[in-house]
């Protein structure tokens, strides 16, 4: 998904939470400062019933990597602008909850890779002039489950700030990966045979983080 339909499903969450509150006359609200594992942006809260508080936040990341995949070394560009939607509920009507909810993926990964030797690519071996310059992109499930706990209520009484923790992983699907290539044989048959089965390779590789971890903190000021 790219940043502009992730910004759309951000107004989408906004569109959630006025007509929640137009529904529900919700009369406790917090904003909030976010880092973690998917990057640093911002989040909102509001108070559904008792016990139990809705957040919309967005975080966004940006990462430059190496990485060897299937004995290719690649460079990585990872951006994220995830939207996320969560309920919370506070089971001992203390700090401690449980969260559920969805992250709207707008996880946007790519590969190049640019050799001087031989790149051996599905089972046959290419020299650079042959392949010219490698690009890839990776895509994974636009809407992806989340589930998690945490401590911390942005809303409780007795003063405006707050400090919230969360932990929690989100269900982000296996990977699709698209490989092309720059040089003379880009439209070769066997070679896009061969690409086709370095597609897989790489899918394989990335299939370990179909379950990704999510860690973050939150400052959050009650108004």
């Amino acid at each position: 998904m790219h940043r502009r339909a992730a910004l759309v499903l951000l107004a989408g969450v906004a569109a959630l939470f006025s007509c929640v509150r137009a529904e529900a006359a919700l009369d406790e609200w917090a904003l909030g400062f976010k880092a973690g594992t998917l990057g640093i942006g911002g989040e909102l809260a509001t108070n559904l019933l008792p016990n139990v508080n809705l957040r919309g936040s967005i975080q966004w990341f940006d990462l430059d990597v190496d990485v060897e995949l299937d004995d290719i070394d690649y460079d990585l560009n990872i951006e994220m602008l995830n939207p996320m939607l969560l309920v919370d509920w506070y089971p001992f009507s203390g700090r401690f909850h449980l969260s559920g909810g969805v992250l709207f993926n707008g996880t946007d990964i790519s590969l190049e890779a640019t050799s001087a030797e031989d790149i051996e690519i599905g089972d046959e071996s290419y020299g650079p002039d042959e392949i010219g310059v490698l690009q890839g992109e990776s895509d994974f499930d636009d809407i992806a489950p989340y589930v998690g706990i945490g401590f911390g209520n942005p809303l409780t009484r007795g003063g405006h700030w707050r400090f919230s923790i969360d932990a929690g992983v989100v269900f982000i699907g296996s990977p699709d990966v698209d490989l092309t290539a720059t040089g003379p044989l880009a439209a070769n048959p066997d070679f896009l045979a061969d690409l086709a089965a370095e597609e897989a390779e790489i899918e394989d590789d990335l299939d370990s983080i179909r379950i990704c971890p999510v860690l973050s903190a939150t400052l959050s000021y009650r108004f």
